[in-house]
This record gives C-alpha cells, sequence and structure tokens, in this order.
C-alpha cells in the first residue's frame, strides 16, 4: 500500500461493530445470474430471471421459512427492481425476525433506490438488529436522501445502532455530516472517530485534536489512521499529526507508526515525503518499546 501514490482504504479502523448480513455472490451480467457461489467450478449456483418473478413473489407467502428464504435468494439473483416490491411486502407482513434480517439483507445487496421508503420505516423498527440492518441497507444506495436519513442513526437508542450508522457516514463519503459526527462523537459514539478521519479536512484535524485525553488513546488512532491513510491530506498536516502523537508516546503510538511506517513506499523521490517519514521512524525510535519504560502523557500539548 502507497499513502501517497494511490488511494487506499482503511489502515488501522477499529472494528467495534460486525456486519450480521448473508452472503451473496457479485450479480454477473445479464438476467441469469448466480449467487453463493461455493467453492470450486462444479459448486451448485442458483439462477433466476425475471419471468420467475410471480413465482417467487408467491414462494415469499408459504407457511415454509426454508422455501421464504429460497425465494429471497432468488430474487436477490434477478437484481432488477422489480424484486424490491415483494420483499418491502414480506418486510410488512410480520413474518419470523430471522427472515425480516434476510430479506433487509437482500436489500442491502441490491442497492436499489426503490427500496429507501420501506427501510426507512425501518429504523424505527422495534427490534435492534432489524434497525441496525436498515441503516447498513441504506446507506449502501447511491441517493441524495440517504445521507439525512443514516444520520438519524446517530441519536437511535441502542449503541451498536448509533455505531453502525456513524461508519455508514463514513463509507458513504458524505462530507457535509462532518459537524454531526463531531456532535456524536461527544455523545461517546467511538465510531465516530473512524468517520470523521475518512471525511474531514486539515480543520477537522484540529478540531479531533482537541480529544486527546478525553479518549482513549485506540479511539483516537482509529481516526488519525484515516487521515493519515488519505491522498487528499497534506504532507504538512500529517506532519503535525505525527508530532502530536510523538508528544503522547506510548506503546500502543509505537505500534500504531510502526505499522503506518510499513505502508511507505521504499523509494521516495519527494523531499518533503523522504522527510516526513523520516520524522515518523525518529517519533518511533524515541518511544519505548515496553510499557515499563514509557511516559504517556495524553494530555500533552492541549
Amino acid at each position: 500500500m502507497k499513502p501517497f501514490d494511490s488511494v487506499t482504504p482503511t489502515l488501522f479502523a477499529v472494528a467495534l461493530i460486525t456486519s450480521l448480513g448473508w452472503g451473496i455472490a457479485p450479480a454477473e451480467l445479464g438476467l441469469i445470474q448466480t449467487a453463493r457461489a461455493q467453492d470450486g467450478d462444479d459448486a451448485p449456483r442458483i439462477r433466476a430471471t425475471l419471468a420467475d418473478l410471480d413465482a417467487l413473489q408467491a414462494q415469499l407467502g408459504s407457511p415454509n421459512d426454508d422455501e421464504v428464504r429460497g425465494a429471497i435468494e432468488r430474487l436477490v439473483v434477478i437484481d432488477h427492481p422489480r424484486v424490491v416490491p415483494p420483499l418491502a411486502e414480506l418486510l410488512r407482513s410480520g413474518r419470523s425476525d430471522t427472515l425480516i434480517d434476510r430479506a433487509l439483507d437482500a436489500l442491502e445487496t441490491l442497492a436499489m433506490a426503490e427500496a429507501i421508503d420501506v427501510l426507512a420505516e425501518f429504523t424505527s423498527h422495534r427490534r435492534v438488529g432489524a434497525r441496525r440492518r436498515a441503516y447498513e441497507a441504506l446507506a449502501a444506495i447511491e441517493d441524495g436522501r440517504v445521507p439525512e436519513l443514516v444520520a438519524r442513526g446517530l441519536r437511535d437508542s441502542d449503541r451498536s445502532v448509533r455505531g453502525a450508522a456513524a461508519l455508514a457516514l463514513g463509507e458513504i463519503g458524505h462530507r457535509p455530516s462532518i459537524d454531526v459526527l463531531f456532535q456524536a462523537f461527544e455523545r461517546n459514539v467511538v465510531e465516530a472517530a473512524i468517520a470523521i478521519g475518512k471525511l474531514g479536512d486539515t480543520t477537522a484535524i484540529e478540531r479531533f485534536n482537541a480529544f486527546l485525553g478525553r479518549e482513549p488513546i485506540g479511539v483516537m488512532l482509529s481516526g488519525y489512521g484515516e487521515f493519515l491513510g488519505r491522498n487528499d491530506i497534506s504532507v504538512e498536516a500529517k506532519t503535525a499529526v505525527v508530532e502530536r502523537l510523538g508528544e503522547i508516546a506510548g506503546v500502543s503510538v509505537r505500534r500504531f507508526l510502526t505499522t503506518y511506517l510499513e505502508t511507505f513506499p521504499r523509494r521516495i523521490r519527494n523531499r518533503d515525503l523522504r522527510a516526513f517519514k523520516a520524522l515518523v521512524e525518529e517519533t518511533i525510535r524515541r518511544i519505548p518499546e515496553t510499557a515499563s519504560g514509557q511516559t504517556l502523557r495524553q494530555g500533552a500539548g492541549q
């Protein structure tokens, strides 16, 4: 991974929530597609086309949960906006929690704007798992209505839902959400640190710095990792981050910077980048390898 030559994925994000979705293989071109691909070329494949839609819609009403799950899988394989209304009808029919979750996960896989209305309804569902899935499914849809809907999840009564909403806003890439994410971070939605690191500019880094010493260092590093991994953050701003972390020191910071150092290319032609890499190396050398000899000053520089 080259932190300056190409767009890099999340480098140091703390995995605070786990996706509970069910696996659907990527859609192939055409109406005949493959779902739940197994290992090996001879694995069984599920096929369906729009011609099967009426039969599958009828199957969704079966009292047999296995038949309903099979119908959901085949609707996902069809991968067409016309499959959304049958899934929405299933969601509103009051079936078992397992089937509701399957249908929500199917809508996340389909990621179609036609599902926004029913997903918005389920963000108010009585059950935490359904609300969380609804927000995650919304976040998968590219539509201008989505960021505002997902931001509502930051005020949910359950912390896992609030965390999922914060992470989703970061994945969506909706930069205007930065203020509401800072508000959520103030209210202990620790996952907002990752989203802030994905979306914030240099001004946001200064705002984020104010939380040093107030939030656990691991949480802060999850946000700093996102800032440092981005190409649109200047070397000067990244230098300031590393210098600030050098003031804090600590084994966690040393480990963090050591991992970050591995993302640099071996040969760097740019003088500023070489100086920045040297700063990272020097900062690592100054931090003791073990806690017994370290000076941990989390509030330094505030």
